[in-house]
C-alpha cells in the first residue's frame, strides 16, 4: 500500500513538473510574439503621426469606434444629421441593436504621417457575417454581400488583408459595412476578433507565419493518420490502429474547419450554418473514436451501458445532417453530455491503465493532460482577445506521448518476438542436431547390420536354406529403407544450412529413371502397381547432378507409391522453351487445396498419412533440390483421383559451352608413343597399413570385415590418443578416422596429425554418417571422405587410391634424388680430369680449352633452380657442345657429331632435355659397340602447326624390344633411366607429349620429342 502512494505520489509530482513546462513553452511563445501595441483609440479616431512603424511590430485596434446602426456610409463621408454610437472592439453589436441581426457601419480614423510610398495593411480575422472594407473611400474587400434586407443579403465570413497608402494629408479612413441575418441564440455578431494594423511587411509576416505553423501542425497529423493506417494492414489488424489513424484524420478535418484563419474555407467554403452541422457531427465522432483508442470497456457497468451510447453517438450525429441549425442548437445540452462521456471514460481508462502498469502508461497520461492543458490554455487566450500565431506544441507533445505509447508496445512486442524467434531458432537447432546425432548413432549399427548380413549371405551363400537367404534380403530390404530415413534426415540438415552442392555435368534422363525403377520395383510388387517409363533414350540431354537428379526421381517415385494402392505410375517428360520438365503421375489418393499450401514443407505428410511412413522429408528435400538446379516443382490433383508431380531442369543445349554427349571428342593417335605410367602395385614390398580410428566398437567390426588381413595390415583403436601414440611408434600408409568421436573429434585429430604429416606423407579418409562439413573436412587436412553406410567396393577403392598416391609421392621425391645423383658422375669427372693432365704435358692451349668447356658443362649441370623453366635452345646446346667436346677430346675420331639445325634463335626448350639424350646415345649406344660412331642431333620445324621436332640419333647397338617396351616405366634400374624417365615427365608437363623412341637392335636409336612453338610468345 505504501509502495502504491508513494508512486501516485511521484506521478504527482511528474504532473506537475509536466504542467510547469507546458506552460512555460506557453509564456515564452507569448513574449516572443505578443508583439501587438495597444492603440489608444478614442470617439473613432487614432493619431499616430508620432508613432514609428516598424516591420516586425502590429498594432490591435482595439477601442472606441464610431458605429452607425442600420446605415451604411456608402461613400465613405460622414453624414450631418446622424450622430454615430460609440462601440467597443472587439465587442458584437448585439447591445447597440438589441439583437444579433441587423447591419451598420464601423468608422476609424487614423492619422499617420504623411508618406505616399509607405503602405500599410489591415486584417480583418472574422466578421459576423458578411462585409466590405473601405479605406479613405475606396473598397478593397468584400466577403460576402452586405444588404439592408435579408433577401438580398450573402453570409460569408472570411479573413480578410487589405493594403492602402494614406492621402496627402497622412489620413486613414477605415469604413467597414456589416451586415447579419443569422440568429444563432443571440451570438454576437459584427466585428468579433481584433484588427490589427500595421505595415503591410509586419502584418503579412505575422498573418503567414501563424498559417504555416497550422499547415505544419496538419500535415503531422495526416502522416500520423497514414503511416498508422499502414500500420494497420500490414501488422495483426490492431482495431486500435485504426481508430487512432481515423481519429487523427478527423481532428485534422475538426482544425481545418475551426482554425483561426479558416485555411479550409478559403479553399473550400462552408457557410456557418453547415459549418456548426459538421462541428456537432465530427466532434461526436471523434470522441466516439478517441475512447476506442482505449482500453474502455474494462468496468462492467460501462461495458453493460456501452452500446446505449454508442447507439446515441450516431443518432446526434446523424440528425445534424437532417435537421435545422435552430434546432440543433435547442439540444445542445444532449450535444454536451454525450460528448463529454469519453472524455471522463477516457480519463477513467487511463486511470486504470496507469494503476495496472505504470511504466507503460505513463506517456498515456502525460498525453492527456497536454490535451486538456491545450484546451485551457486557448480558451483562456480567446476569452482576453489575445491574438498570438497558432501555438502547436501542446498538441504535438500529445500526439507524440500517445504515439510512444503505441511505439512501446511495439517495441515491447519487437522484442518477445525477436526472442520468442531465437528461442524457436535455437530449439529448432537443437532438434536437428539431435536429429543429425540420432542419425549418425542409428546409422553406424544400421550399417553394420547391413555389411555384416551382405557378408554372411556372400560367405554362407551355398549352405543357406532359400528360406534363410530370402529372409537376409528382407533384412538388407529393410535396412536400406531405414538407411534412406536416415540419408533424409542429413540431406535435411545439409540442405537447411546450405552445404550442399551440386555436381552439373551432362546427363541422359532415361538410364536414371531406369534405375529409380529398378530400386524401388520390390515395393511396387507388394502393392501390385506397374511403373512405367514414357522417357525414351533420344531425349534431349539435361545439365545437372546426377546423383541429385536420382534422389529426386527417387522421393518423387516413392512418395507415389506410397500413396497408390492400385494402378499406374507414369514418369514422362516434355521440353518447354529450353527447359525440360519431368512429370511423375499416379492414380492415387487425391490431394486437397489445403495439404497442397503444406505439401514441400518438412516434416509435412499427406491428407492419408496414415497409408505411409517415414518423417515427411521426401517431398521437401526434392523441392529443396530442384530450387538448387534453378528450377520449380509443382503439383497438380485432379478429382479423377490423379495426382502429377512436375520438376524442371535446363537442358544442357541451353549451355553452349557445354559439350554434349552426342559430340564426339577428337583424338590423335601418335605411333611409338609409350603408355602412361602405371600406379606402383599396392603389394610391392609389404602390405599397406591402415591404422582405423572409431570409438564405436560395431562400427570397428564391420571395417574389420572389409578388410581383408591378407590384403591390409589393420590396426584397430578406439580414440585419437591412442592413434597419436600410434604414429610415434610405426609408419602408416593411411589413417581412417570417424568424425564423431567423444573428446577429440576426427576434425581435430587430422589437424594434429597435419602437424608432423603432409598430405602426401600421410593420407587420411574420414568416415561421417551424412551430415559432413565438406568445406570443414578439407580445411581440416583430410584427403578424402566416405558416407556410411559405405559400400565395400567404394571403401577399397578410396583407400587403394590413396595410399597408391602416397607411394608415388615417395616414388617422385626419390626419382627426383637419383637424378640430381645422376648429374654428377665420378667416372665422367675422372676421365675428363686424366685427359686434361694428359694435354698438360704436350698441348697446353688444347687443355686450356678442356678446361673452359668443362666449367661451362658443369655450370649448366648444377642449375638446379632452372629445372621447371624454359630456356633459350642455344644455352641448351652450349652444354651439349661442351659435353661432346670433351667426350670427342677423349676419344678422338671414334666419335662423331652432325648437326642438322635449322634457325633456332627465339626457339625455347625444357632445362636439360637435350643433353642427358645425347648423352644416354654416347655412353649406351656408340660406346657399347665397337669402332667408330655418329651422334646427330635434329632441328626440324613446321611453321604451319607451329611446332618443332627435336631428335637425337646414334648408330650405336640399339635397344631389345623388351627392354625398349619398359624403358620409361618406373621403377628404374640405371642412371640412363632416371635421365630419360625425368625428361619425359618435364616434357609431359611441359608440352603434354613426351618422348618418342625408335630402336632395333644393331641399327641404332633415335629419341624425339616435339617442341609447341606458341611457348615463345
Amino acid at each position: 500500500m505504501k509502495l502504491i502512494k508513494r508512486s501516485y505520489y511521484c506521478l504527482g509530482i511528474l504532473l506537475l513538473l509536466f504542467i510547469i513546462c507546458l506552460s512555460s513553452f506557453r509564456f515564452i511563445w507569448s513574449g516572443i510574439f505578443d508583439n501587438h501595441l495597444q492603440a489608444d483609440i478614442e470617439s473613432g479616431e487614432l493619431n499616430l503621426q508620432s508613432w514609428q512603424f516598424s516591420d516586425r511590430e502590429t498594432l490591435v485596434l482595439d477601442g472606441e469606434w464610431d458605429f452607425y446602426p442600420s446605415m451604411f456610409l456608402i461613400d465613405g463621408e460622414e453624414k450631418s444629421d446622424v450622430s454615430p454610437e460609440t462601440i467597443i472592439l472587439p465587442n458584437g453589436w448585439n447591445r447597440l441593436l438589441n439583437s444579433s441581426t441587423g447591419y451598420g457601419t464601423y468608422r476609424l480614423k487614423i492619422r499617420v504621417s504623411p508618406d505616399p510610398d509607405k503602405e500599410y495593411s489591415l486584417y480583418v480575422p472574422s466578421i459576423r457575417s458578411s462585409s466590405e472594407i473601405y479605406v479613405n473611400g475606396r473598397r478593397l474587400s468584400t466577403s460576402g454581400e452586405v444588404a439592408t434586407t435579408q433577401e438580398q443579403y450573402v453570409a460569408k465570413n472570411l479573413p480578410q488583408s487589405v493594403f492602402f497608402t494614406s492621402d496627402e494629408d497622412g489620413l486613414i479612413d477605415i469604413v467597414i459595412h456589416v451586415a447579419n441575418y443569422k440568429n444563432l441564440r443571440n451570438w454576437d455578431s459584427g466585428i468579433i476578433r481584433a484588427i490589427r494594423f500595421g505595415t503591410r511587411q509586419a502584418v503579412t509576416n505575422e498573418v503567414q507565419f501563424s498559417i504555416y505553423i497550422q499547415i505544419t501542425m496538419i500535415v503531422l497529423l495526416l502522416l500520423h493518420s497514414i503511416y498508422t493506417l499502414i500500420l494497420y494492414f500490414i501488422r495483426d489488424r490492431n482495431k486500435q490502429l485504426l481508430y487512432f489513424s481515423l481519429l487523427t484524420f478527423l481532428f485534422t478535418i475538426i482544425f481545418l474547419l475551426t482554425s483561426k484563419d479558416k485555411l479550409l474555407h478559403q479553399l473550400i467554403y462552408i457557410d456557418s450554418d453547415w459549418t456548426m452541422r459538421l462541428l456537432f457531427t465530427l466532434c461526436l465522432i471523434t470522441g466516439y473514436v478517441f475512447l476506442q483508442c482505449t482500453d474502455h470497456r474494462k468496468p462492467r457497468i460501462w461495458n453493460k451501458l456501452f452500446p446505449y451510447y454508442r447507439w446515441s453517438v450516431f443518432v446526434l450525429a446523424f440528425l445534424p445532417l437532417i435537421i435545422s441549425t435552430a434546432q440543433v442548437i435547442f439540444i445542445l445540452p444532449a450535444y454536451l453530455l454525450i460528448g463529454s462521456i469519453p472524455f471522463i471514460i477516457a480519463l477513467l481508462a487511463v486511470a486504470r491503465t496507469y494503476h495496472q502498469s505504470a511504466e507503460q502508461n505513463l506517456f498515456l497520461v502525460l498525453s492527456f493532460v497536454a490535451s486538456i492543458h491545450h484546451v485551457i490554455w486557448a480558451n483562456l487566450w480567446r476569452a482576453r482577445g489575445m491574438y498570438l500565431p497558432y501555438y502547436p506544441f501542446d498538441l504535438l507533445i500529445a500526439l507524440i506521448c500517445f504515439v510512444t505509447v503505441w511505439f512501446k508496445q511495439y517495441a515491447d512486442m519487437h522484442k518477445e518476438t525477436k526472442m520468442l524467434a531465437i528461442n524457436l531458432e535455437r530449439i529448432n537447432q537443437e532438434k536437428d542436431q539431435f536429429l543429425a546425432n540420432t542419425a549418425h548413432e542409428f546409422r553406424n549399427p544400421l550399417n553394420s547390420i547391413l555389411l555384416l548380413s551382405k557378408a554372411v549371405l556372400e560367405r554362407e551363400k551355398a549352405t543357406l536354406s532359400v528360406q534363410s537367404i530370402n529372409e537376409i534380403h528382407t533384412i538388407l530390404d529393410v535396412g536400406r529403407r531405414m538407411n534412406l530415413l536416415l540419408t533424409d534426415l542429413l540431406e535435411a540438415k545439409q540442405l537447411q544450412h546450405g552445404k550442399l552442392k551440386l555436381d552439373k555435368q551432362v546427363i541422359a534422363l532415361e538410364p536414371i529413371v531406369i534405375g529409380v525403377i529398378d530400386l524401388l520395383q520390390f515395393s511396387s510388387n507388394v502393392k501390385e502397381l506397374q511403373i512405367i517409363n514414357q522417357i525414351s533414350k533420344e531425349f534431349p540431354a539435361v545439365y545437372a547432378d546426377e546423383n541429385r537428379v536420382t534422389q529426386i526421381l527417387f522421393n518423387l517415385v516413392k512418395n507415389a507409391i506410397q500413396y497408390t494402392d492400385q494402378g499406374l505410375i507414369v514418369i514422362s517428360a516434355s521440353v518447354e522453351k529450353e527447359i525440360a520438365e519431368i512429370h511423375v503421375t499416379n492414380t492415387g489418393h487425391r490431394i486437397s487445396p489445403e495439404m497442397k499450401e503444406r505439401l514441400f514443407l518438412p516434416y509435412q505428410q499427406g491428407d492419408f498419412s496414415e497409408l505411409g511412413g517415414g518423417f515427411g522429408l521426401g517431398l521437401s528435400i526434392a523441392k529443396q533440390l530442384v530450387e538448387l538446379h534453378g528450377g520449380t516443382i509443382r503439383v497438380t490433383s485432379e478429382e479423377q483421383n490423379k495426382t502429377t508431380f512436375t520438376f524442371t531442369l535446363a537442358l544442357a543445349s541451353a549451355h553452349p559451352d557445354i559439350k554434349l554427349p552426342n559430340e564426339k571428342p577428337s583424338v590423335s593417335y601418335e605411333i611409338g608413343k609409350p603408355e602412361q605410367v602405371e600406379s606402383p602395385s599396392l603389394n610391392n614390398n609389404q602390405l599397406p597399413a591402415i591404422l582405423v580410428v572409431d570409438d564405436n566398437l560395431t562400427s570397428l567390426s564391420t571395417l574389420q570385415a572389409i578388410l581383408s588381413p591378407d590384403k591390409y595390415k589393420v590396426v584397430f583403436v578406439s580414440n585419437a590418443d591412442q592413434a597419436l601414440k600410434k604414429l610415434k611408434q610405426e609408419e602408416w600408409d593411411i589413417v581412417i578416422s570417424d568424425v564423431m568421436m567423444p573428446k577429440v573429434s576426427g576434425y581435430q585429430l587430422t589437424r594434429k596429425i597435419r602437424e608432423r604429416y603432409s598430405l602426401t606423407d600421410l593420407p587420411i579418409l574420414l568416415l561421417t554418417s551424412g551430415n559432413l562439413d565438406v568445406e570443414a573436412c578439407f580445411t581440416a587436412g583430410a584427403n578424402d571422405y566416405v558416407t556410411n553406410p559405405v559400400e565395400p567396393s567404394e571403401l577399397k577403392a578410396r583407400l587403394d587410391s590413396l595410399i597408391t598416391l602416397k607411394r608415388v609421392a615417395q616414388q617422385q621425391i626419390q626419382l627426383e634424388t637419383s637424378w640430381l645423383q645422376a648429374q654428377i658422375q665420378p667416372h665422367f669427372l675422372f676421365n675428363t680430369l686424366n685427359s686434361i693432365k694428359a694435354l698438360s704435358e704436350f698441348n697446353i692451349e688444347e687443355m686450356r680449352k678442356m678446361l673452359d668447356q668443362l666449367g661451362i658443362f658443369l655450370r649448366s649441370k648444377f642449375q638446379f633452380h632452372q629445372m621447371k623453366t624454359l630456356i633459350p635452345l642455344e644455352e641448351e646446346l652450349n652444354t651439349v657442345r661442351s659435353y661432346l667436346y670433351i667426350e670427342q677430346v677423349r676419344f678422338q675420331d671414334l666419335l662423331e657429331v652432325k648437326w642438322e639445325l635449322e634457325e633456332h634463335d627465339e626457339i625455347v626448350v625444357p632445362f636439360l632435355s637435350i643433353q642427358p639424350l645425347v648423352e644416354n646415345a654416347v655412353l649406351h649406344g656408340i660406346r657399347q659397340r665397337e669402332g667408330k660412331g655418329t651422334v646427330t642431333i635434329r632441328l626440324v620445324k613446321d611453321l604451319i602447326h607451329s611446332k618443332a621436332t627435336i631428335t637425337v640419333e646414334d648408330d650405336g647397338v640399339g635397344i631389345e624390344e623388351t627392354r625398349l617396351a619398359n624403358l620409361l616405366k618406373g621403377p628404374f634400374e640405371s642412371q640412363s633411366g632416371v635421365g630419360l624417365l625425368n625428361v619425359e615427365q618435364r616434357l609431359i608437363q611441359c608440352y603434354g607429349k613426351g618422348l618418342t623412341i625408335i630402336s632395333l637392335p644393331g641399327q641404332g636409336t633415335s629419341v624425339s620429342f616435339e617442341i609447341d612453338l606458341s611457348k615463345n610468345e
